[in-house]
Formats: structure tokens, C-alpha cells, sequence
């Protein structure tokens, strides 16, 4: 099915003559313990890096030189971050988050910090990963502090309490909580649009996604997802989001301007074909749709396919999904790079 489809990806993005590159994907197996990084051009991985236990998210550095990988533990809380050298595709550092257990999200405010959750103390800290300093960034005081989405227009970050239901608004460069959105309870993924000027926040629970104004922090609207709506996107061009979609399968793209379900991508049968490294798949079993990426011209969304261990990739110009990467394992977070 999705054979010689990589000269058709090549041949989709504008100048290409042989030798522009997709870049690169980095891709969370937490079943294995590792991330992988996937060359776009060639469809494959190339090389398999070993993290703490049980990652869940992976960042990228605003030059491409480190990656930073969440280990967010098992039975056992994780308290770590790993830091991986991208030229040299190697762990290089292991920093010690102390008490500040169960870290999850991941976002960078410059080349040396990156900002972390920490669900267990319910507090966002800000990791130098040069030296390995840990700061407060503010307390949430809300259960399940799980996802972070930061925006670069006004330096806020906003946290995804799941347990609580809300959206903690802080201010990073002020060291300040200033606000905490009421929701409900079960809201996970979130994004800020490019303009910075909406938050839009996925709800696992009840199957929706919020859009809430960031100037009045008002909901503005309530969207219809599907069930265990998982994780949210902007394109860069800001007129379409995509939710990924854990037990219905598929991923779901939204208009932005219009605030409108436009289409619903399925992804069964992406494993018919493809040989599913460590775990025997019928292929009937459900997808399970997770991490997202997007291209950074916005041609192409990624999507972890965690029960399929296989990456999507869906052509943003019309909608399809041309391209099934196979990973293994339990792929999660993703995350794209120029160049990686």
C-alpha cells in the first residue's frame, strides 16, 4: 500500500529536486526504553538511543544540537530527564530531577532551558541543561499536572491538569501562577495557536476539545472529538488543528476559523503489511493514535500508532495518510527537526 510513496513525499514539497530533506522524527518507545530517530527521506530509523525508564515525551532544542526525553517511570515514579546529543546520537547526560517526580510534559524556552511538569509535586520547573539547575517555575496545586504548551507570542505557559479538570496559566518569565481555567476533569492535550492567541484543550474523558480565548481566558466554544481524545496540534499556517484520537482510531482535523470538524482520518489496517517488531497484532486491534508532530512547513502531521508500533504520515493537502514508518514497540511522543 504504501510502497514508492517516498518519491511522492519528496515530490509534494515545493522546490524539491532531488536533494531537499524531510528532516528527521524522534520518536519515545516507551515499552523499550528508548527513542528513535527516523530519517524522513528514507522511511527508516537510524539509529536507536537508550533513555530512563518508561519515557514519555521528547523536545527538541531551538538550534536541533539536544533532545531532552522525559522518563516518566512505571510502578515506580521516574524523577529524570535524559539529554541526547543529536550529532552524536548518543545519551550523554542523565539529569536528576530529585523531588520533582513523574515528569511528563516538555517544552523549550531557549537552547540550554526546558521547561518540565512534575505531576507528583503538581509544579512546573524550568531545567538548565547545561549545568543540570532545577527552578521553580510556579506551583499548579492541581491534581495530574500533565502536559505543557508554551507560548513564545506573550512567554505564558499553559499546564493540563488532568485529574482536576483545569489549565493552569503561568507566567514563566515571572516565576507566577496566574490563573487556573476551570474545565473538566480528564483534559490532557493542549496547543497554543501560532498568533498566540487561543489554546485549544483536549478532553479524554468526555471526548471533546475546548477553545479558550488566552487574552479573557474564557471558553470560547466546545468541539466534538472522539473517544480518549488524546493530544492536540496546530499546523504552523494556524488554520487547522488535529487531535489524535486513542480508542476510536483515527485522528480528527478542525477548521480553525470556521471551529468545525471538517474530517476524521482512520488509522486501521496501517499494519496490514507491515511487520510490528515485539508484539504479535491482529489487525483488527484498535490503533491506539497518540504523539503528533508536524512538518515545519506544515505538509505533513505525524501520528504514533502505539498498538501498531508504526508512525502515520498524513499529507495536510489532502487529508490521507500516505506513509506507514515502523518503529516497534510503543511508540508515544514525537517530535520533528530540520536536519536532526
Amino acid at each position: 500500500m504504501f510502497q514508492n510513496l517516498l518519491v511522492s513525499l519528496m515530490m509534494l514539497l515545493p522546490g524539491v529536486e532531488g536533494h531537499s530533506s524531510l528532516g528527521s522524527l524522534l520518536v519515545v518507545d516507551k515499552e523499550n526504553h528508548v527513542v528513535s530517530i527516523i530519517n524522513l527521506d528514507a522511511g527508516k530509523e537510524v539509529a536507536k538511543v537508550s533513555t530512563g525508564k518508561n519515557p514519555h515525551e521528547v523536545a527538541v532544542s531551538p538550534s536541533g544540537k539536544s533532545a531532552v526525553v522525559s522518563n516518566y517511570g512505571a510502578q515506580e515514579p521516574g524523577n529524570s530527564l535524559s539529554v541526547i546529543d543529536i550529532a552524536s546520537k548518543k545519551n550523554t547526560k542523565t539529569i536528576d530531577l530529585r523531588e520533582y517526580k513523574r515528569p511528563h510534559g516538555l517544552e523549550f524556552i531557549s537552547d540550554t532551558e526546558v521547561l518540565v511538569t512534575s505531576e507528583v509535586t503538581k509544579t512546573l520547573i524550568k531545567v538548565n541543561i547545561k549545568t543540570g539547575k532545577i527552578d521553580e517555575v510556579a506551583r499548579t496545586g492541581q491534581a495530574a499536572s500533565h502536559m505543557v504548551a508554551y507560548s513564545k507570542i506573550d512567554h505564558k505557559a499553559y499546564v493540563a491538569n488532568i485529574k482536576d479538570g483545569t489549565v493552569s496559566v503561568i507566567d514563566v518569565a515571572g516565576n507566577q501562577l496566574l490563573n487556573n481555567i476551570f474545565l473538566k476533569p480528564g483534559i490532557e492535550g493542549l496547543d497554543i495557536s501560532p498568533d498566540g492567541k487561543e489554546l485549544w484543550v483536549a478532553n479524554r474523558n468526555d471526548s471533546t476539545v475546548a477553545v479558550i480565548n488566552t487574552t479573557t481566558f474564557n471558553q470560547e466554544a466546545t468541539l466534538p472529538a472522539h473517544q480518549i481524545a488524546f493530544r492536540v496540534k496546530f499546523v504552523p499556517d494556524g488554520l487547522h488543528v488535529v487531535v489524535s484520537n486513542g480508542m476510536s482510531g483515527n485522528l480528527s482535523v478542525y477548521d480553525v476559523k470556521k471551529r468545525v470538524l471538517i474530517k476524521d482520518i482512520d488509522f486501521y489496517n496501517l499494519n496490514k503489511g507491515v511487520e510490528n517488531v515485539g508484539k504479535t497484532r491482529d489487525v483488527g486491534d484498535p490503533p491506539v493514535p497518540v504523539g503528533i508532530a508536524v512538518h515545519g512547513d506544515g505538509k505533513f502531521v505525524y501520528v504514533a500508532n502505539a498498538n501498531y508500533g508504526l508512525v502515520a504520515v498524513v499529507d495536510t493537502n489532502t487529508w490521507t495518510v500516505v506513509q506507514a514508518i515502523e518503529t516497534g514497540g510503543s511508540p508515544d511522543g514525537l517530535y520533528w527537526g530540520k536536519g536532526l
